[in-house]
């Protein structure tokens, strides 16, 4: 939901103090004082998402409540679901309020008795390991596996999400969104020491790319949405 405000706005005292020392960096040459201002302002955009998580319940927070709405339209209370990289498993367990089972894999030993602790429904399970060794060992059929904020930390996507195609009817992903801002096409012309979301990334995916990407899964595109600084894509098999 937007906002419509009054055209007078309110004197932020932070904000008018900051513009005003900002005068002063006009010693700088335009392209340093450019990267300064791109540099600071992924810190502090760092700074005010890592302190949401502090602040909103699992429940309430926004990024979470949206994607576990969108993913509710396309899943049955029938459907068997996997979700790779479950971590300490908050998602694994609501997706476990409107499914028939749901079983998380994560190959961060710690992440999973975390998860195995603080989560105990019938219809949820918990395993660590690889993946795909999981996959190749088990006899379960999925009928939807969640690739939530996974891609970008895989070396080669393309060979990861065509390993999980033959697994599942559908496949949820969900990953941070490179074209948000124009803030971050700037960082690029600039190379720009910061044009990542997170260290950990060895991609940053813009929508582009990505439906590219799962073209050459030979997945089908059912429905997307470009939101809160993310992409939500569901796809299924042409053969479903």
């Amino acid at each position: 939901m937007g906002l419509h405000l009054k055209r007078e706005k309110e004197r932020v005292f932070l904000l008018s103090f900051i513009y005003r020392l900002s005068k002063l960096l006009v010693i700088l040459k335009p392209k340093t004082r450019f990267n300064l201002y791109l540099t600071l302002e992924w810190i502090f955009d760092r700074l005010a998402h890592e302190e949401s998580f502090n602040y909103f319940s699992y429940e309430k927070h926004p990024l979470r409540y949206h994607t576990i709405n969108f993913i509710k339209k396309q899943v049955e209370s029938t459907d068997k679901v996997l979700d790779l990289g479950s971590g300490y498993g908050d998602m694994s367990n609501k997706l476990a309020d409107f499914s028939e089972k749901v079983v998380g894999v994560d190959c961060i030993k710690g992440d999973v008795e975390i998860a195995k602790s603080k989560h105990n429904q019938p219809n949820l399970e918990f395993i660590y390991g690889d993946a795909f060794d999981y996959l190749e060992s088990c006899n379960e059929k999925f009928d939807v596996i969640i690739l939530s904020h996974i891609l970008e930390h895989i070396d080669e996507p393309l060979d990861f999400l065509k390993k999980c195609v033959p697994h599942a009817k559908k496949i949820f992903i969900e990953l941070p969104d490179y074209d948000k801002t124009y803030l971050n096409h700037y960082r690029t012309q600039l190379k720009n020491k910061i044009q990542y979301t997170d260290a950990d990334h060895v991609w940053e995916f813009d929508r582009v790319e990505l439906f590219e990407l799962i073209k050459d899964t030979g997945l089908k595109i059912i429905e997307s949405e470009f939101r809160f600084g993310v992409i939500k894509v569901w796809c299924e098999t042409y053969d479903k």
